[in-house]
C-alpha cells in the first residue's frame, strides 16, 4: 500500500502532529506512545479517513544520529547558543553545536559527571542527580544522553504526572524497535516524576510482553531538583550552588572564550549572559544584585501604574517559588500590548525560547532561579509585596485562555506543601511575613484563587485548612470545605477536610468546658458531624479504590486518614471524658453524652485494629516512613475504649495464620518430610489480594519475618532470576518469589543468585539478592 494516513491532531505544550504511513489492515502503529492498530481509529486499509484523536507526546527520543547531514542556519544557530548562555535551557541543538567547537568552547561538565557516566555503564536501575535548581543539573544530565546516545536508546520524559503504564509502554516500544539484535538499553531522563511507581510499571510491563534480555531494558536517570542540598554521603551525585576550584578554572577559560566569539559590536552582550555568569562567578550575590539593580524604589514604585513592572513582578514571583515555571509570550504580549517596549529595561533578565526547539509556541521566564528570587525580594522592599503580585497574576495574567496553561503551576504556587509543612512555600512567607497582616494576606490570595478557578476544589480545600488552622474562623472553613465537596462530591480528601474543621473546632471547644459547661451542646453536636464527616470520607475512600465504569482508573492511594482522624476524635472525647461527664450532669444532657458515648467502642476496634495493621505491615514508601504519631493515636484510642493492648507485629487472621504456616514449614535443604508449599504461597497471594492489597497498593510492604538460625542469624537461600523475576526450589517445586522493589529493576540478567528470605503480608520475598560475581 502506498496511502498515507493522516491523524490530526491538537496542538498543545505537550501534543504532536503524527504522520504514519501503514501496509497492512492490522499494521502496527509504531511511534515514541504506545502501540495499536488502525482499527482503533476506525480506520480500514485503503483509507485516508481524518480522525481527530488526542495522543500525549510521552518521550523525547534522542536519535544517536540526530543532526548529521543537517545544514544548520548560522543564524539559528548563533541565536540558540546566545540563549543558552542567557539562561534559557539547553536544546539538543546546543549539545551539537558545542561539539563542533574547539576544546574551550565545549560544554563544561560539572564534577559530578564522570561519577553519573560511570553508574550508567554500570547498568544500575535508577542513577540519582540531586541539584539546586539553576546549578547546571539539568544540562549535566542531558550531556549525559548526548554524550551516550550511541551506546543507549536515550530519550526524556516529558511529562512525569502522565500514567506510568503509558510510560512503561513507551519505554519499551522504544527498547524492541527495530531488529532484536540491535535493541540497545533505554537511558531514559525523568525530571520530577515518581521513580518508584515507574519501577512497578516496568516490571509490570516486562512480565507481560516476556522479554528476557542479556541486558537491562532500561536505566532511570533520575534528575531531582532540591531546594537544599545537605552534605553527606550520597549513591547518587548531589550538585549544589558552589564550585569547585577546578570547575571555577574551567568557568573563567570559558568566558575568554566566549568573550572573544561574542562582542557588542556584533549586537551581542556577554555581559548579560546571566544564566553562564552567575555560575561562572559562583552563584556571587554581589552579581545578582548588579543584575537586578533596575527593581529599585525609584523606579518600581506600587503607587505608579506600570504593565511592564507588575509582569516582571509576577514572572519573579512564578520562577522563584516553582522551579521551570513558564509564561506563553503571546499571552504576556496581549496583557503588556508592546511586549519589546515595555519590557525594555527588564528585557536582558528573561529569555525567550521554545522548549521543543522548534515549531511550537514561544515561552519566557527568567534568566536565572536566583534573579528570579532577588526580584521578587528587591520588589518587596520597594513596596511589592508577595501576596499583591500573586493576586496580580491572578486576576491579570491568568486570563481565560492562559489558565489552562498556568494551572499546574499555580497549584504548585498556592497548593503544594513540602514535606511536613502546613502550606506552600510562597503561603508560608506571606503569613511570616508580617505578623498583623500576613494572615489575612493569605486569605485574600487563596479568596482570589477559589474566585479565579471556580471548578478545582483543591483552592476551596486549602482555604478551608487556612481558616480553621491558622485563624480559627471555623464558620468560613466550613463554608470553603463544603464548596471542596460540591466541586468533588465523590473525593475523599475533600471529605476528610471537612471533618477536620468539626474536629479543630470540637478541639477549641472542649478545651474550655471546664470553664463553661454551657458549651456542652456545641460539644456533643460538634463530635457528632465530625464522626459522620469521617464517615463519610471511609466510605468514598473505600469507592475510590474500584474501577466503576471499567474507564476511571482506581486510585494508586488508600486515602487512611479518615480512620485516623476518626479515632483522633474519639480519643479527645475520651481525654476530657470526666469534664464532660460533670458538664453533662449539670446541664441534664446525659442521656446525650451516652447515645454519642456508648457505641464508641465498638466504633473504635475496628479502625484501630486497620491503623495497626496497616502500619504494622508496611510504610510510605521504600524511603519514608508514617508519622510516628499516627500509630501512637490508634493504639492509645484502642487501649482507652476497651482496656487491651493492640498487637504490635503480625497480628491475627487467615491470611496472617497463612504466613506463619509458609515461615514455620519453609524447607530446606535437609528437612524431611517435605512439604508442599508452592500452592500455600497461591492461596496466601490470592488471599492478600482479596483482603489487603486496595489498602497497600501505593505502600512499601515490610518484612514482618525472616527465615532464620535459631541464633536470629539470616539464612542465605540459593535461587534462579528468570525474566526480572527470582525462582526458589524447595523439594521438588519451584516458587515464584516477590522481590524487594528496591532491587527489582537490578535483575535484567539471568542466572543463579543468593537472598535472604522475608515474609510480607503478600508472601515469601527475596532481599539482597546477589549473584555469584
Amino acid at each position: 500500500m502506498t496511502d498515507t494516513a493522516f491523524l490530526s491532531v491538537s496542538v498543545g505544550v505537550n501534543w504532536t502532529y503524527i504522520k504514519v504511513k501503514y501496509f497492512s489492515h492490522r499494521c502496527t502503529f509504531f511511534t515514541t506512545f504506545f502501540t495499536t492498530n488502525w482499527t482503533d481509529f476506525s480506520m480500514a486499509e485503503g483509507t485516508t479517513n481524518r480522525n481527530e484523536v488526542k495522543i500525549p507526546k510521552i518521550l523525547d527520543i534522542l536519535d544517536k544520529d540526530v543532526f548529521k547531514g543537517e545544514i544548520i542556519d548560522p543564524a539559528i544557530a548563533r541565536q540558540t547558543e546566545v540563549n543558552f548562555y542567557r539562561g534559557a535551557p539547553p536544546l539538543w541543538l546546543n549539545f551539537y553545536l558545542a561539539e563542533q567547537n574547539t576544546d574551550e568552547g565545549r560544554f563544561i561538565k560539572r564534577d559530578g559527571y564522570q561519577k553519573l557516566h560511570r553508574q550508567i555503564m554500570e547498568r544500575k536501575p535508577v542513577v540519582c542527580l540531586k541539584h539546586k535548581p539553576g546549578s547546571g543539573g539539568t544540562t549535566l544530565a542531558m550531556q549525559l544522553l548526548w554524550d551516550l546516545r550511541t551506546l543507549f536508546r536515550c530519550a526524556v520524559l516529558v511529562d512525569p504526572t502522565l500514567e506510568s503504564s503509558l510510560i512503561a509502554s513507551a519505554v519499551f516500544n522504544l527498547y524492541t524497535a527495530g531488529e532484536s539484535h540491535n535493541h540497545r538499553t533505554v537511558l531514559l531522563l525523568v525530571q520530577g516524576g515518581n521513580v518508584n511507581t515507574l519501577q512497578k510499571s516496568f516490571v509490570a510491563e516486562l512480565s507481560e510482553r516476556k522479554i528476557d534480555s542479556v541486558k537491562p531494558v532500561v536505566v532511570i536517570l533520575n534528575c531531582v531538583r532540591i531546594a537544599h542540598i545537605n552534605a553527606g554521603h550520597s549513591a547518587g551525585v548531589k550538585l549544589s550552588d558552589t564550585l569547585t576550584d577546578k570547575e571555577r578554572k574551567k568557568f573563567d577559560d570559558k568566558k575568554e572564550w566566549l568573550n572573544r566569539q561574542y562582542t557588542e559590536e556584533n549586537g551581542i552582550i556577554p555581559t548579560e549572559f546571566h544564566g553562564f555568569n552567575i555560575m561562572q562567578s559562583n552563584f556571587s550575590k554581589d552579581y545578582i544584585k548588579q543584575a537586578c539593580d533596575v527593581f529599585n524604589p525609584t523606579d518600581c514604585r506600587p503607587s505608579v501604574p506600570n504593565r511592564g513592572v507588575e509582569f516582571a513582578a509576577c514572572l519573579c514571583l512564578l520562577n522563584s517559588y516553582v522551579p521551570g515555571s513558564v509564561m506563553l509570550e503571546s499571552h504576556c504580549e496581549k496583557f503588556l500590548g508592546t511586549f519589546q517596549e515595555t519590557m525594555i529595561p527588564f528585557r536582558h533578565l528573561m529569555v525567550s525560547f521554545n522548549p521543543n526547539g522548534s515549531g511550537g509556541q514561544p515561552v519566557l521566564r527568567m534568566a536565572h532561579p536566583m534573579i528570579a528570587e532577588q526580584g521578587t525580594q528587591s520588589l518587596h522592599d520597594a513596596g511589592w509585596e508577595r501576596s499583591k503580585i500573586a493576586i496580580i497574576l491572578l486576576k491579570k495574567l491568568c486570563t481565560e485562555e492562559h489558565t489552562l496553561f498556568l494551572s499546574k503551576f499555580m497549584k504548585a504556587l498556592l497548593i503544594h506543601r513540602q514535606k511536613n509543612k502546613k502550606f506552600s512555600r510562597l503561603i508560608l512567607d506571606i503569613k511570616n511575613g508580617k505578623a498583623e497582616t500576613g494572615k489575612q494576606s493569605c486569605l485574600s490570595v487563596l479568596n482570589e484563587a477559589v474566585e479565579k478557578c471556580p471548578q478545582i476544589g483543591s483552592y476551596p480545600q486549602t482555604l478551608s485548612r487556612f481558616y480553621y488552622r491558622e485563624t480559627e474562623d471555623f464558620f468560613n472553613a466550613r463554608e470553603s470545605a463544603v464548596k471542596a465537596k460540591q466541586i468533588a462530591p465523590d473525593n475523599s480528601f475533600f471529605a476528610d477536610t471537612l471533618g477536620q474543621v468539626y474536629k479543630h473546632f470540637l478541639f477549641r471547644k472542649v478545651s474550655v468546658l471546664e470553664s463553661n459547661p454551657n458549651t456542652l451542646t456545641e460539644v456533643l453536636d460538634l463530635a457528632k458531624k465530625a464522626f459522620k464527616a469521617f464517615e463519610d470520607g471511609e466510605i468514598l475512600a473505600g469507592k475510590e479504590q474500584e474501577n466503576r465504569d471499567g474507564l476511571s482508573q482506581q486510585s494508586k492511594i488508600f486515602n487512611h486518614r479518615p480512620k485516623i482522624a476518626y479515632l483522633q476524635v474519639a480519643n479527645k472525647l475520651f481525654e476530657y471524658k470526666g469534664v464532660i461527664e460533670s458538664a453533662a450532669k449539670r446541664t441534664n444532657q446525659y442521656p446525650k453524652y451516652e447515645n454519642l458515648k456508648s457505641p464508641l467502642s465498638n466504633q473504635i476496634q475496628e479502625r484501630a485494629r486497620f491503623i495497626n495493621m496497616l502500619l504494622s505491615y508496611s510504610q510510605e514508601s521504600f524511603e519514608e516512613e508514617d508519622p510516628d504519631y499516627v500509630l501512637k493515636d490508634a493504639r492509645t484510642c484502642y487501649e482507652d475504649y476497651t482496656g487491651y493492648a493492640l498487637t504490635e507485629g503480625l497480628g491475627e487472621g487467615p491470611t496472617e495464620e497463612q504466613l506463619r504456616f509458609l515461615h514455620e514449614n519453609w524447607q530446606n535443604d535437609t528437612q524431611e518430610p517435605r512439604l508442599k508449599l508452592k500452592n500455600k504461597v497461591e492461596v496466601l497471594k490470592s488471599s492478600f489480594h482479596e483482603t489487603h492489597e486496595k489498602y497497600f497498593r501505593s505502600r512499601y510492604l515490610l518484612p514482618l519475618l525472616y527465615l532464620e538460625t535459631s541464633d536470629g542469624t539470616k539464612v542465605r537461600v540459593g535461587g534462579v532470576v528468570r525474566c526480572y523475576k527470582v525462582y526458589t526450589t524447595v523439594g521438588d517445586e519451584e516458587i515464584e518469589l516477590d522481590v524487594d522493589p528496591a532491587q527489582q529493576l537490578a535483575l535484567w540478567r539471568s542466572g543463579t543468585v543468593t537472598f535472604e528470605l522475608g515474609f510480607t503480608i503478600r508472601g515469601p520475598t527475596a532481599y539482597n539478592i546477589q549473584f555469584p560475581d
